[in-house]
């Protein structure tokens, strides 16, 4: 067989082929003889079928695989005599392939490659640290949100709903005697407005209300409505209470065990602590995001364009799901695919020079995925999505998933070493 390589491109190549017709039909005639080795037919004995007859049952299949192991065999020849690095598992096309005839294969493909990146530095990189210290006000907000986590609702009485308690209600919106929206059974509480409903109006109305109360008030139509032309024009919400609710706060004991802690002090710095390791959390991944597109703008590379495509193809297909479950009529979901057109490639094309840049960078510190580390993470998938190991596991090799996780992973652990080996400004 005789394999051709030529460079299309930068991160492309096209691979040709060719098979004396005389080494393709001695292949296909050994496979075809040893496919019919344990068939039973009446009449015949185990192994001994006429070629006539395997070439009517199995014929077809057979020369398929010829047509692919000769394939395979093109494909690994042109990566290990160029020392390709392919990209994925490409599947190579084997249509246009005359199989009947008498004249020799010839065929081509290509083969997407993955970039060939320079590095420059990417350790030591100076990057701000922004985190603040967690103040009273911020203490004070968390302890009351948790207060109201865990407060229980009553009826609400003659009072009415206070500015702190909830309501259960009917919501419709409606413009010029037509129905936008309608839901029923809604949690409700003065402090948190509808969309597009003024917060000191409905703070106001709802406030005081009681069961059986019908409000009104004017609204604007959200931004994110469905119905494109509809949107930020006036309506009217019109709200009807179900049931009022006061929500009666727990015991400041109750709310000390839940910390484990036994009195007002101690309870308070439990809470700020848990504060400063969420913000310390959120700082480091800033931080984190900060080096990668830092050096993402300063690698220049040229991507394949075939993985490209295929990537935005598939967040348009995610985005196009997306707005299909949150409710958008199917007509809608085109226009809005349009309107994101732009910044969909923008953040596509990152997000594959993303994955190529830490890629890279694992490959010269030797950083790689282990097996308990994917374990673990199946483990912490299965924990939050409260189902059996053995059915994630199930599932993602179903969907050939294990890739995408081992990508995740070891994307994090590239922007840990990157803000690990960064140096630290303190503002």
């Amino acid at each position: 067989m005789q394999v051709s390589v030529e460079r299309t491109g930068p991160c492309e190549a096209k691979v040709s082929f060719t098979v004396p017709r005389e080494v393709f039909d001695r292949e296909y005639k050994a496979a075809l003889k040893a496919s019919g080795k344990n068939v039973k037919m009446k009449g015949f004995r185990p192994g001994k079928l006429p070629m006539e007859i395997l070439e009517r049952e199995f014929g077809a299949q057979v020369r398929q695989h010829a047509v692919e192991h000769f394939l395979g065999q093109a494909y690994n020849k042109a990566v290990e005599d160029n020392e390709f690095k392919p990209v994925g598992h490409e599947r190579v096309d084997a249509s246009g392939i005359d199989l009947e005839g008498s004249t020799d294969l010839e065929h081509s493909f290509e083969i997407s490659l993955a970039p060939e990146i320079e590095l420059g530095n990417y350790k030591g990189l100076e990057v701000a640290n922004e985190i603040e210290p967690v103040a009273d006000g911020e203490l004070d907000d968390a302890i009351s949100e948790l207060t109201q986590q865990r407060s229980t609702p009553e009826p609400a009485g003659p009072e009415g709903i206070p500015e702190t308690g909830m309501a259960v209600c009917s919501l419709l919106w409606v413009k010029d005697d037509e129905t936008l929206l309608e839901r029923e059974g809604l949690s409700l509480a003065p402090l948190v407005p509808p969309p597009g409903v003024e917060s000191d109006a409905f703070q106001k109305a709802l406030t005081g209300a009681h069961d059986g109360d019908e409000i009104e008030l004017e609204m604007t139509v959200p931004d994110d409505f469905e119905t494109e032309e509809l949107r930020g024009q006036p309506a009217t919400c019109k709200i009807q209470v179900t049931e009022a609710f006061a929500l009666c706060a727990p015991a400041d004991e109750e709310l000390w065990a839940l910390l484990e802690t036994e009195n007002e002090e101690d309870f308070r710095e439990k809470v700020r602590l848990r504060i400063g390791e969420a913000k310390q959390s959120a700082e480091n991944a800033r931080q984190e995001t900060v080096l990668l597109e830092g050096l993402l703008a300063v690698h220049e590379f040229d991507t394949p364009a075939r993985m490209v495509e295929q990537q935005l193809q598939a967040r348009r297909q995610n985005m196009a799901r997306e707005l299909a479950q949150s409710g958008v009529p199917e007509a809608d979901i085109e226009a809005k695919l349009k309107e994101q057109a732009d910044d969909l490639q923008a953040d596509n094309e990152k997000a594959v020079k993303a994955l190529f840049l830490i890629n890279r960078i694992a490959e010269e510190e030797k950083l790689t995925v282990e097996q308990e580390e994917l374990m673990a993470e199946v483990q912490a998938i299965a924990t939050r999505h409260q189902a059996k190991v053995d059915d994630v596991i199930e599932y993602y090799k179903k969907n050939n998933l294990f890739q995408q996780i081992q990508m995740e992973l070891l994307e994090r652990k590239i922007r840990v070493f990157l803000r690990e080996n960064a140096k630290i400004v303190e503002v």
